[in-house]
């Protein structure tokens, strides 16, 4: 009977022209890309119980120089974690963390994923970072550091930036495992007006949403990261992303995720969501608290099907 069941819903799905590279309202893609799906930490098992074929979470340690001891893995068995940390430059450079950080590597198991100081590789400097940390030299080095540190390990490490990669390309080192960036709806990527309802700074009405100006960010990024890695196919991480308000979250999170299915070689990716939690969660800005819509659950849902990476 479950058989019968399922033929049912693959010829359903095959009369709707809903293949496993079409999304809802878009056309096909050109091949089946394997994304993992996840969120921040602090909306993960909300998320997670939402979305259970979602694997992937990130974990920030904001503050300088405290790592943890073991790799992070509260967030449950077979998920993989993208872990945030922020060794400042002297001491990292002059060995002082050699031992605590090969030790907290040594703990991780495949598909873990470790950057420093994220959101530095970009021009404006969005966390207020100060210091030498702010030299694009030194944290080159100090990524290409961390890329030998965790070298025979299950660790891979990268860089995360946000903003557009070809004004930022002095802050990435060439060679990393992996590159990344945070990327959030804004007025960039509509095709008229701005966004409407926000509780940002966009508050006037209008505004549709434009793939074609999304993928483009999304086609200059990969050819900035083609310069800076030295590899025509990098490995490329989205570290955070969302899009506020509600309405235009299921076409930003198909249009990303679209984007990895016909570009970047077909090598597999990762998108973590990134929702507000707690006191933050009553803040404006480009994210929102979780849950979103009903809608959008379901949305990421079938993305996370679509989508699939099972290992």
């Amino acid at each position: 009977m479950s058989r019968l069941l399922s033929a049912v819903v693959v010829a359903l799905a095959i009369a709707a022209g809903i293949t496993a590279t079409q999304a809802p309202g878009h056309a096909a893609t050109t091949r089946h890309v394997r994304i993992c799906w996840g969120s921040n930490r602090g909306t993960w098992d909300a998320f997670h119980r939402a979305i259970p074929a979602s694997r992937c979470v990130r974990v920030y340690y904001d503050k300088p120089n405290v790592f943890p001891r073991h790799w992070p893995d509260r967030a449950g068995p077979n998920v993989w974690t993208l872990l945030s940390i922020r060794p400042t430059p002297w001491m990292l450079l002059h060995h002082r963390f050699d031992r605590q950080l090969r030790e907290l590597v040594a703990t991780a198991p495949a598909h873990s994923l470790l950057t420093i100081w994220h959101e530095n590789a970009v021009g404006n400097n969005p966390l207020g970072y100060s210091g030498s940390v702010r030299n694009p030299a030194i944290y080159r080095r100090m990524q290409t550091y961390m890329e030998r540190l965790v070298h025979g390990t299950k660790v891979r490490f990268g860089t995360i930036g946000c903003g557009p990669v070809n004004q930022a390309e002095k802050w990435y080192a060439p060679h990393l495992d992996w590159y990344g960036v945070d990327l959030y709806l804004n007025d960039r990527y509509l095709a008229g007006g701005q966004l409407r309802n926000s509780p940002s700074p966009f508050t006037t009405r209008g505004g549709v949403l434009s793939k074609a100006k999304v993928w483009a960010r999304m086609d200059g990024n990969l050819a900035a990261l083609r310069k800076v890695s030295g590899e025509r196919y990098p490995l490329i991480r989205i570290g955070e992303s969302n899009a506020s308000p509600d309405s235009y979250r299921k076409m930003w999170f198909t249009d990303v995720a679209s984007w990895f299915a016909s570009h970047d070689g077909n090598r597999p990716a990762w998108i973590d969501t990134f929702w507000k939690d707690g006191e933050t969660a009553r803040q404006g800005g480009l994210s929102g608290p979780w849950p979103p819509g009903a809608g959008v659950v379901r949305r990421l849902n079938w993305l996370t099907h679509v989508y699939s990476w099972h290992g």
